[in-house]
């Protein structure tokens, strides 16, 4: 019995160590054609031009670098990885860390230049990879804080990045969460610092039709500030956010952005929204587009006959997604200030489904409908008149219409009588405000569009011409 046992443990460690011992280095095979294939499909879809250099292939681990490039840029992005081989990463294995995959990669990642090792002197980003063994995977990246002084006083305080993907085989399926701690740039004198805090950047996108990726994305940031001490602006719960859902063969989008407070030394505004909806945009001809220009920019041509090349097919995207109608509307324009909120409307049709204006671009102007409609409260007019007021006041001075000790009797009590008193002629006499109608303390314009012509409040517009304005 003792012998069947010993003979059957016998035959077992033959036959299993040798499978052992070479599951990593199949793993090691299968996870060089998942990084190449990585790198062709990030290429194709993103733009940039994903190069994989110096591989090498061991038993247990492998390395490599990947470059990352876009054509019109001077400078690159450099990867250096160290690959740890499946089905038991031996990184993983010595943390404790018991976890199948097809292979662990651990990477620095810089910015580079030709002849410089890291042209950014930041320091470098540090990812963790993890391919499973159906291909698809997940990356957690992180980067620690700096903080530098320049030789002029410049100062760059960057309190650090961590950044989350997960990603399907095909990278079809691909969800992204960043954030941004804190990042303070100053400058010594007049310009003062620019500041962000709590930064953040979320994506879930998935490939569809004609290659176009739908999804949500939104970038966000809690504080933005901006301006010297006494003269600072700061920008509260700010957020740009877009979603793309397919409609048979086209794209519809919204597009949305907030702001939650603005604040001055001596003001306060907000919240505020924007929304505008895109509908009918053709997938197949957004996608073909993305494509001819990334061949444009890859063929290395001369920077202006590459920009007439791009506008060129610019030109033909207009006129290829007017065949489908296309409809940009705002839906929400909203912005309150003390003195009121500034609202709105519009809409536009780009309608090329009679007239092929891939042909005949000139005919996109009668081939453009829409509708616009804006509402002021009278207070936020006459403000933004007051700069103008006070500007001729002092060309008066200067003029020697007025002397020094009339306008040093000109206080903000008496100036914001004056203005006032001038404010029905400056409205007038406005190339924008002459056109605002007066209606329940509101001032409103509409425009309309249509065949070529604009109408203001119903009536034609020509271009502005000079006007003088006399107190």
């Amino acid at each position: 019995m003792k012998k069947i046992v010993l003979a059957t443990v016998l035959t077992l460690a033959v036959t299993l160590v040798p499978i052992a011992l070479a599951l990593p280095f199949w793993f090691g095979l299968e996870t060089e054609k998942t990084y190449t294939a990585m790198l062709d499909q990030l290429s194709r879809n993103s733009g940039l031009r994903f190069t994989g250099k110096n591989y090498e292939r061991g038993w247990l681990s492998s390395t490599a670098e990947t470059v990352i490039r876009h054509p019109e840029a001077s400078f690159e992005i450099v990867a250096n990885h160290r690959i740890h081989h499946g089905p038991l990463p031996l990184d993983r294995v010595m943390e404790g860390k018991w976890r199948l995959a097809q292979a662990h990669i651990t990477s620095q990642i810089h910015l580079g230049a030709p002849g410089k090792e890291n042209a950014s002197a930041l320091p470098s980003l540090s990812a963790a990879t993890t391919f499973h063994f159906n291909g698809a995977g997940s990356v957690h990246a992180e980067m620690p804080p700096v903080k530098k002084t320049g030789a002029q006083g410049q100062l760059v305080d960057w309190r650090g990045m961590g950044m989350d993907v997960t990603f399907d085989r095909e990278w079809k399926k691909i969800r992204l969460e960043a954030q941004l701690p804190a990042l303070t740039l100053a400058t010594p004198g007049k310009q003062g610092e620019l500041s962000l805090s709590n930064l953040s950047l979320r994506s879930d996108m998935h490939e569809g039709t004609a290659g176009y990726f739908f999804g949500d994305a939104a970038v966000s940031a809690g504080q933005l500030e901006f301006g010297s001490a006494t003269e600072r602006v700061s920008l509260q719960e700010l957020e740009v956010s877009t979603s793309a859902r397919p409609a048979g063969d086209n794209v519809n989008m919204i597009i949305r952005y907030q702001l939650g407070e603005a604040r001055t030394r001596d003001e306060r505004f907000g919240p505020g929204q924007l929304v505008m909806e895109i509908r009918h945009l053709d997938a197949g001809a957004l996608m073909k587009f993305k494509n001819e220009v990334d061949g444009i920019y890859r063929g290395k041509l001369p920077a202006p006959q590459a920009a007439m090349m791009v506008a060129g097919k610019a030109m033909e995207l207009i006129g290829t997604l007017a065949k489908k109608a296309p409809e940009l509307e705002i839906t929400r324009l909203s912005f309150k200030t003390p003195a009121g909120e500034i609202g709105g409307r519009a809409k536009f049709v780009l309608d090329g489904r009679k007239t092929d204006l891939t042909q005949n671009p000139m005919k996109l102007v009668t081939s453009l409908a829409g509708d616009v409609e804006i509402s002021i409260p009278a207070t936020v007019v006459k403000k933004l008149l007051a700069p103008q007021i006070r500007h001729d006041i002092e060309a008066y001075r200067e003029g020697g219409a007025l002397s020094e000790e009339e306008m040093a009797k000109l206080d903000p009590e008496k100036m914001a009588e004056i203005v006032d008193r001038v404010f029905p002629r400056y409205l007038a006499h406005n190339e924008f405000t002459r056109h605002l109608v007066e209606e329940n303390g509101a001032y409103k314009l509409t425009l309309t569009i249509r065949q070529g012509q604009m109408l203001v409040n119903g009536k034609p517009w020509h271009l502005p011409t000079r006007a003088a304005v006399t107190l």
